[in-house]
């Protein structure tokens, strides 16, 4: 009973028994669920160090911002005289000793964040100083569920001095999510997230090759949690890319539907993810897997923080990486909303004949928010239009299949002359909608069973539609926040935290963004960088 653990409405409680008495256990009439016990994810296979190796010159430059609060959880990191520089190695109270695999698979995580895919000798400068938080000791065989590594998380993130901008998590259960249930770890991770402006990126874990029929290749926790970045692993940096083999797939619960929410590179066996190695001299080793891919993601995270500052929000920061991605032409359990984009320039800066508008803030109760969408009124051609919704939810997780408390119901309105007549005659009180973010959407028409009831409970969205210049004017998204609580109506609501991005692109405008920026010169705030840019031509 020293490992029961409470959250919300579900207590979870690990249990030694024969598998005789399995069918006895679960006549306990309070029982919802019983699963053979997971342990965690190995950490260890994918180590490629045989395969290739680099010198490495380690940077002698600072953090460009060392203000950001950055932890991973990981298996601890070993004494790299180099990072001591960037790196803050925290040991928690009461651990065992650490494992050399956990070393290794820390170092590289750590490597893969403070400089990302080594490519060439000299390291790149890192964004940000990190503190490493070991989780993982030498009794891992004997903590059923991984409670007691899960605790150190928690602990930490609750009561340590620091409170962090960003986290990543490439550890956890080696179990594939369930539609009919949640685990400890998605639900305590969840509920902390739902209060908290943290950005956290999760691997979603290394079996995607396992029994497709089974299921055993979906996503693992906690990279299911609705309030996390949950990225699989691709195989190139390169235009031409794909799903790495052995990153798992989605889909993820309903609601939540679309993980991984995408893609970064994680390495091969023939193209491998290169990181800092535990070795006397400076040097890059080859290496493997999604844990590789979501640090790497959260670099480019960070990255946009170190530039912009605090004008952004992380809930901000986390729809940016959404916003950017790339599906190319894959399925969207296998890549989610597409591969994300780690160059920071890139996310930070558009075309001349683009603008990218940020909206952040509180969604009010019981009101529609009007976003306008700044569109100057000499228009020719088309024009593409992307939107990204993302809000934070707190969650239920005793109902599965209503997961989240919060949802969304979006109009889009792209002509403010253009009525509906209504059958009594008189002109409708707001502008004709049009469809914008649908159900089709999010899987395609009748792959999954998806009701608009329960797609407006997503907590992100996302879609582009081409539209011609004459069908817009004055065009805004009306959106309007839902609350509930165990399946009913929320009581005594607040409002939630939103972060909306806009991207139009307008092919025969080739100054679309000044036009933009001086038609609305008055209501618009240009982000400048907090430091220099350099732009590559």
């Amino acid at each position: 009973m020293d490992k029961y653990r409470k959250v919300q409405g579900l207590a979870f409680i690990p249990v030694l028994a024969t598998p005789e008495l399995a069918s006895e256990l679960a006549q306990f009439s309070f029982l919802r669920i019983m699963r053979p016990m997971p342990q965690l994810r190995p950490i260890h296979p994918t180590l490629l160090r045989s395969h290739q190796s680099m010198p490495v010159i380690f940077p002698s430059e600072s953090a460009i911002n060392p203000n950001l609060r950055v932890a991973i959880f990981d298996g601890g990191i070993p004494n790299v005289n180099e990072l001591n520089k960037w790196v803050t190695s925290i040991t928690p109270d009461g651990i065992g000793e650490p494992i050399d695999e956990g070393l290794e698979h820390g170092l590289a995580v750590t490597s893969a964040l403070l400089f990302g895919h080594v490519e060439q000798p000299h390291l790149q400068r890192p964004f940000c100083n990190v503190d490493h938080i070991r989780v993982l000791d030498s009794t891992e065989s004997d903590d059923m569920e991984a409670i007691d590594v899960l605790d150190r998380i928690l602990d930490h993130l609750d009561n340590y001095h620091k409170k962090y901008d960003f986290v990543n998590l490439s550890l956890g259960p080696v179990l594939p999510i369930n539609d009919n249930d949640v685990t400890l770890w998605t639900a305590a991770l969840d509920e902390r997230l739902s209060n908290n402006d943290i950005l956290v990126t999760v691997a979603v874990g290394n079996d995607g090759e396992k029994d497709a029929i089974k299921g055993r290749n979906r996503i693992k926790p906690p990279s299911d949690c609705v309030n996390v970045l949950a990225v699989g692993a691709c195989d190139s940096i390169k235009d031409n890319w794909a799903r790495a083999s052995y990153s798992c797939i989605g889909p993820g619960r309903r609601p939540g539907i679309i993980k991984p929410d995408g893609l970064a590179f994680g390495g091969t066996r023939n193209n491998p993810f290169m990181v800092v190695a535990p070795s006397t001299e400076p040097t890059a080793c080859a290496i493997r897997g999604t844990s590789f891919a979501s640090p790497l993601t959260l670099r480019a995270a960070v990255g946009i923080k170190a530039y912009i500052g605090n004008d952004i929000t992380q809930r901000t920061v986390r729809a940016l990486m959404i916003h950017k991605a790339k599906p190319g032409d894959h399925l969207k359990t296998h890549v989610g909303w597409g591969r994300f984009e780690t160059d920071v320039e890139s996310l930070i800066t558009c075309e001349d004949n683009e603008a990218l508008i940020l909206y952040q803030g509180e969604l009010p109760i019981g009101e529609h928010l009007r976003a306008p969408l700044p569109i100057p009124e000499e228009l020719v051609g088309s024009i593409s239009i992307t939107a990204t919704l993302v809000i934070v939810s707190e969650t239920d997780p005793q109902h599965p299949g209503a997961y989240t408390r919060s949802g969304l119901e979006v109009t889009f309105r792209p002509h403010a002359e253009k009525f509906k007549i209504q059958e009594n005659g008189r002109k409708s009180k707001h502008p004709q909608s049009k469809s914008f973010f649908s159900v089709k959407e999010m899987y395609g028409k009748g792959e999954y069973d998806l009701r608009e009831d329960g797609y407006k409970w997503e907590p992100c969205l996302k879609n582009t539609i081409n539209f011609k210049s004459n069908s817009l004017f004055k065009p805004c998204f009306d959106i309007y926040y839902h609350s509930r609580a165990e399946l009913s109506t929320a009581k005594n609501c607040k409002p939630i935290p939103y972060s909306l991005i806009i991207s139009m692109k307008a092919s025969k405008i080739p100054d679309f963004y000044n036009q933009v920026v001086r038609a609305y010169s008055n209501i618009l705030v240009p982000l400048r960088p907090q430091v220099q840019v350099m732009v590559q031509v």
